[in-house]
């Protein structure tokens, strides 16, 4: 007998207006073909602003791996991505090239550093003072996956630039989309309970009322079991599955039912269901300025830091679920600021801020080197990162998860090498030895494999995620080169 379909946003009620959403289900396809073929393509894209290295040591010994291909090791600055390892990529060997005689090349960037690297690299398109020639990737992907509430959704940890008497919100924009003949900056969201109300306070998944969705928080908050409540209601749509579909189902629910036994007062995301999620309260304190100009140095007091490492979880844990919920598709999860002056005392125990750590004014005793010292802060961002992936591969849907239909690229404001400005071999200000890191299974994306560059564009790999979500474009920006072998 010919079954009508599921809607895809489906829910198991129960009382009080309690619900569950559904995972994929072959049921929600009208030709029955596997839900699967029906689940959106994701992009997400990752920033840091710091380069690889410092002003002395090698890479070799904190990012770059020894072996080329399958079965790489992760190195100290990557390694907090161990969770994840298997479904990530590392692109390294990737090159913006710098002015030659005052001249510009295609997707390059001035001799100056700071301020010029992320333009090119994010959009393919050369710069000559830090603009912005076209389109930041996230913009061209959420034109491309979709209508959501959200096309890009732009969001930042870093509070302030932390220079002099800096405010809040303030440092370099590195999310760019086009307004007719223009290119428009996006500021990024870096509150997270602005971020929660943007994307949640008029939001309930499933067409819950508002006093049905207080409810459900009311039931997370309390350990209160949603699987008794919606019992009687999947047993009326069990006979309506077919085998495949009923094995999904359940599960899904088995799964459900190990979280409930989890949960804690801050609930983790659920897999394989969207749900509206807790308030995450007041936003951490925002700290001073450094009072410097160049940033430095007096981190007795609360310079530099506005409580990064919590509002780091939070976000992480909001973007999760605004692409669970389909609210989103396209991504730039910005964690600094180019020339990052953030304090990193409280996340990594280094008394320096991020910038510095690279140029050895004020690092940790213990750290043998700058490039060492860099390599524990950009672990920190792995850290986070590793989150965010763990939650999408957690999360179920069609035959396989959330990060199975993800293209993620994360990308660093520079490399490690010559600087053209001042004639250092070994720098941070320069654009050479850059690396992105990928992940994710969307067209064909290679996962656990260490790829060489080869002095190729960073661009070019963020070419490849655009059109492992489906782009057709031949070039992003001025660059059409791909990396060979990271797509199958």
């Amino acid at each position: 007998m010919k079954r009508a379909p599921l809607s895809r946003r489906f829910v198991l009620r129960g009382a009080a207006g309690v619900g569950i959403a559904l995972p994929f289900l072959e049921a929600m396809m009208g030709n029955g073909a596997l839900a699967q073929a029906a689940s959106p393509k994701r992009y997400l894209l990752g920033f840091a602003g710091c380069s690889l290295g410092g002003y002395d040591g090698n890479i070799n010994d904190t990012i770059l791996p020894d072996t080329v291909g399958a079965g790489f090791a992760l190195k100290p600055g990557l390694a907090a991505l161990t969770p994840v390892k298997d479904h990530v990529s590392l692109v390294t060997g990737l090159r913006i090239p710098t002015a030659t005689n005052g001249v510009v090349p295609s997707g390059g960037r001035p001799v100056a550093f700071h301020g010029n690297s992320h333009a090119p690299q994010l959009s393919g398109m050369r710069t000559t003072n830090g603009n912005f020639g076209g389109p930041s990737t996230e913009h061209i992907a959420g034109e491309l996956l979709g209508t959501t509430t959200f096309p890009a959704l732009v969001v930042r940890v870093q509070v302030s630039s932390y220079v002099g008497a800096a405010s809040a919100g303030s440092g370099e924009v590195v999310s760019y989309r086009r307004n007719g003949t223009s290119i428009q900056a996006v500021p990024a969201r870096y509150s997270p309970q602005q971020l929660f109300q943007a994307l949640f306070s008029n939001f309930s998944p499933g067409g819950l009322t508002p006093a049905q969705a207080a409810e459900q928080e009311w039931q997370l908050k309390n350990r209160k079991s949603v699987l008794d409540s919606v019992k009687g209601r999947y047993e009326r749509l069990s006979p309506k599955l077919g085998a495949a579909d009923k094995r999904r189902v359940d599960d899904h629910l088995q799964e459900v039912r190990e979280l409930e036994r989890r949960v804690s007062a801050i609930p983790p995301p659920v897999a394989g269901v969207c749900q509206r999620p807790m308030d995450p309260g007041a936003d951490p304190s925002v700290g001073g300025g450094q009072a410097t100009p160049n940033g430095n140095i007096t981190y007795s007091q609360n310079l530099g830091y506005s409580g990064e490492e919590q509002r780091a979880v939070a976000m992480v844990d909001l973007v999760h679920m605004a692409i669970a919920c389909d609210l989103t598709r396209s991504v730039l999860f910005q964690f600094t600021n180019p020339q990052s002056f953030m304090n990193m005392a409280q996340t990594t125990g280094q008394r320096s801020d991020l910038h510095e750590l690279s140029h050895g004014s004020h690092g940790n005793s213990t750290d043998s080197n700058t490039t060492v010292a860099l390599g524990r802060g950009i672990n920190w961002h792995m850290k986070h990162w590793a989150s965010l992936l763990g939650k999408l591969q957690a999360t179920r849907e069609g035959g396989g998860t959330i990060l199975d239909n993800t293209a993620a690229a994360f990308t660093f404001e520079g490399g490690h090498g010559f600087d053209p400005a001042d004639g250092r071999m070994i720098s941070a200000h320069s654009t050479e030895n850059m690396a992105v890191v990928v992940a994710g299974g969307a067209g064909g994306l290679r996962k656990g494999v260490h790829l060489r560059g080869n002095n190729g564009h960073p661009a070019s790999v963020l070419l490849s995620c655009l059109k492992a979500v489906g782009s057709t474009q031949s070039a992003l920006g001025e660059i059409s080169t791909e990396i060979p072998g990271l797509r199958a």
